[in-house]
């Protein structure tokens, strides 16, 4: 795997998620902002420990782990976040005229939560809300002892990725299907996703004994099985990518010898995220795909030089617009926080990266349904040739905030057809008015230069209604109707509690959305 590059097309990115979610939410109920009717409140899960325990108690792991820089950053927010309680009346939040002069964030919106719909037809393995946690178990603790991921992440995984070579002989269990990893992946009570790579090229997938038998040996495993079947064809670095009709012809090949013998198997079709242009092209039809699927992936450089200014929300929503119409999956998605060759290390970006793709995306974007995490350890990361290190153990800012975005109900850990784990979804404000009543809403603000704010706040005209110290920005509010028609805005906030980004009382400030050329993996 090699680094992609990046280009800039202007295309609005805000204007990309309301077309992606459009058709998602048709059938939301209102919300019942001229009535009054307060809106029924979900039950938010506790935040235990609130910010300050939490940041404190990560200091202390990192100190243990020997990063003193992470350790110092995170007694730094509890300090400030106990500074901010103190004095939350004298920082009540800018007038209008203040936060006119600040400058704009770079997006923003509001999401406000509202009951899902019913279901359509699930498709196979599907659940009916909820995202299946899944991990490669390639760092430096977990050792590709899937086993060990709960105790170092604090979360049992509902999924586990591994990959299976062309025709490779299993010599331990005498299989081609990978049975000593469904075997421990079934103690564990998980699915198995398998990037099943066809590395002699397209010419050599028939439909013949190996292949019989490794659907059949996947039947036998007993476990729900998410095949990802030539996985990344739109780029140039794999032998499969160059003959789209070819690979169509392949990959429905595989989907019939599947659905003959092993009907635990899921049918995973999934490009890389870049190049976006030629995607398409590679689809198989839908008859013949159950999940889509993305390598989707942040990275601090771009050619060689520091690029910092996009999110993999830019990236994600046009895809998503394009085939939300199956349940998606991130089926390798990481962020890389060091540079091998320099060792130069992006830990606050990185973090604040994470928080965009477990923290906003899953929410923002409710078709999607598992994300895996590509965790490689340095020294994998160095006999493979790639660019980056993925290792959350080796940031302690990305690991505690994985830990921390993960205890979330929204994030499954276990696979199960049909299972209803978030009743409540987020819909997009459109305009300028919120709903009345009682709401919990998610606030996304990006700063031009994708730092993250210590804090980001919801105002109407003077009045704070909420302000939230943790991506994905939520916060409880109880509008009374007559207030409803109020314009609002956000605003960002730094350590020392000083306005730093607003926007006006629109629903949305318009920015370009960036694309990825040809070049690789990371």
């Amino acid at each position: 795997m090699i680094t992609k590059s990046k280009r800039t097309l202007l295309i609005p990115l805000t204007s990309i998620l309301l077309v992606a979610v459009a058709a998602t939410f048709a059938a939301c109920p209102s919300f019942r902002a001229e009535t009054g009717e307060e809106a029924a409140v979900p039950a938010a899960a506790p935040r235990v420990p609130g910010p300050d325990a939490w940041w404190t108690g990560q200091a202390e792991a990192a100190e243990r782990s020997g990063q003193p820089d992470a350790a110092h950053e995170f007694r730094a927010r509890a300090i400030a976040y106990a500074s901010s309680l103190q004095a939350q009346k004298a920082a009540a939040g800018p007038g209008s005229s203040l936060a006119s002069a600040l400058p704009p964030l770079a997006e923003a919106a509001l999401y406000v939560q509202t009951p899902r719909g019913a279901a359509p037809k699930l498709a196979k393995h599907e659940p009916a809300s909820g995202v299946y946690l899944g991990m490669l178990g390639a760092d430096k603790r977990v050792g590709y002892d899937f086993s060990k991921i709960e105790g170092v992440y604090e979360k049992k995984h509902a999924m586990y990725l591994a990959y299976v070579g062309w025709r490779k002989f299993q010599t331990d269990t005498s299989t081609y299907f990978p049975k000593r990893t469904s075997d421990r992946v079934k103690e564990l009570g998980g699915a198995l996703q398998i990037g099943w790579e066809p590395r002699y090229g397209l010419d050599d997938v028939k439909d013949d004994e190996y292949v019989r038998t490794f659907a059949r040996e996947a039947k036998a495993s007993g476990i729900p099985i998410f095949l990802r079947y030539a996985s990344e064809m739109n780029g140039n670095w794999v032998p499969w990518y160059g003959d789209p009709q070819k690979y169509i012809e392949k990959f429905r090949l595989i989907h019939d010898i599947m659905k003959e013998e092993a009907p635990n198997v899921a049918m995973v079709w999934s490009p890389n995220y870049a190049p976006a242009n030629n995607i398409d092209e590679y689809y198989p039809g839908d008859a013949y795909v159950d999940w889509v699927g993305f390598s989707l992936y942040a990275t601090p450089l771009t050619g060689g030089e520091e690029d910092l200014e996009h999110t993999v929300i830019e990236y994600f929503a046009p895809l998503y617009a394009k085939y939300s119409h199956k349940p998606i999956m991130i089926a390798e998605g990481a962020v890389g926080h060091t540079v091998l060759k320099t060792n130069q290390s992006y830990h606050a970006w990185g973090e604040g990266q994470l928080g965009y793709m477990y923290g906003f995306l899953p929410r923002m974007f409710p078709m999607v349904k598992a994300m895996t995490y590509f965790n490689f350890g340095r020294a994998q990361a160095q006999r493979s040739n790639m660019e980056y290190v993925y290792d959350l153990g080796e940031s302690a800012l990305m690991d505690g905030f994985y830990k921390r975005l993960t205890r979330s109900d929204l994030f499954l850990d276990g696979v199960e057809q049909g299972v209803n784990a978030a009743p409540q979804q987020y819909v997009p404000l459109s305009g300028s008015h919120l709903p009345a009543g009682k709401q919990r809403i998610m606030m996304y603000a990006r700063m031009k230069d994708v730092s993250t704010p210590f804090a980001v706040a919801l105002y109407q005209g003077e009045r704070r209604l909420g302000i939230s110290y943790e991506m994905p920005w939520e916060i409880d509010v109880d509008i009374p109707a007559a207030d409803a028609a109020k314009p609002w805005r956000i605003v960002a906030f730094n350590k020392q509690m000083e306005p730093i980004a607003a926007t006006p009382g629109t629903a949305v400030v318009r920015a370009a959305s960036p694309d990825k050329s040809n070049s690789g993996s990371p």
